[in-house]
């Protein structure tokens, strides 16, 4: 496969969420149809079967090797919890779906980094939907931002099934599911933890794991603050 497939593959893995999104937020307002004309009801399913379409297609995907990233991140100055901010509200509508409490437990003031705000929020946002994608219904799911010495650490913690052995010896290796299954048939492609470890190690921070079986896992991207890192703007 040529660098510019792959390419291609990264980029239809990421549609994976925003579609998912609109179909959550479309049933939503499919369960409260009662405040909509008969057009404005129809006009809801054909967006969410469209959606739920879309989301099949994607899972049918056949990737015969990893994606790659393009070349063209622009680093500059990063509030993580601004980022952290965005990532916690545009996620509200799966949490909702699910009946699960995702919250804001610590967002440090000034936690800065140099990075590349676009690639850094994809990172961010595939941590809380896999901790969604995971955790059962009416579970909850904490997001915190904290500035410890040098590094900026941006974690989620869930109330899930936990990793075991060989679901942490895969864990950052393209194409691999895990032995959890997502609970309400969300779209796993295998691809989403690679693509975050790979955009953490451009900016020179690394991926923690901490799980206990049975009990919930913490993801937390580690990255130097603004004032240590390598990466200039």
């Amino acid at each position: 496969m040529s660098n510019d497939s792959r390419q291609i593959s990264a980029v239809l893995h990421e549609l994976k969420n925003p579609i998912l999104a609109i179909e959550r937020l479309s049933d939503i307002l499919l369960e409260n149809d009662q405040q909509f004309s008969s057009d404005t009801k129809r006009k809801i399913e054909l967006i969410y079967t469209s959606a739920k379409e879309a989301s099949g297609y994607l899972e049918d995907l056949n990737f015969s090797s990893p994606p790659v990233l393009a070349d063209d991140f622009s680093f500059a100055p990063v509030d993580v919890s601004a980022l952290a901010e965005q990532v916690v509200e545009s996620f509200q509508p799966h949490a909702e779906y699910k009946d699960q409490a995702l919250r804001r437990a610590e967002f440090a003031e000034e936690a800065v980094v140099i990075g590349d705000e676009v690639r850094l929020l994809e990172a961010m946002k595939n941590i809380v939907n896999n901790a969604l994608k995971y955790s059962p219904r009416g579970e909850t799911v904490d997001v915190r931002v904290q500035k410890a010495g040098t590094e900026v650490r941006f974690s989620v913690s869930d109330s899930g099934p936990g990793l075991n052995e060989d679901d942490l010896d895969r864990l950052f290796k393209p194409f691999q599911r895990l032995a959890q299954q997502p609970t309400d048939g969300e779209v796993s492609l295998g691809l989403g933890l690679y693509l975050v470890n790979e955009i953490i190690s451009r900016h020179d921070g690394e991926v923690d794991v901490e799980t206990t079986k049975g009990e919930g896992s913490t993801f937390t991207l580690v990255l130097p603050t603004a004032s240590v890192s390598a990466k200039h703007p």
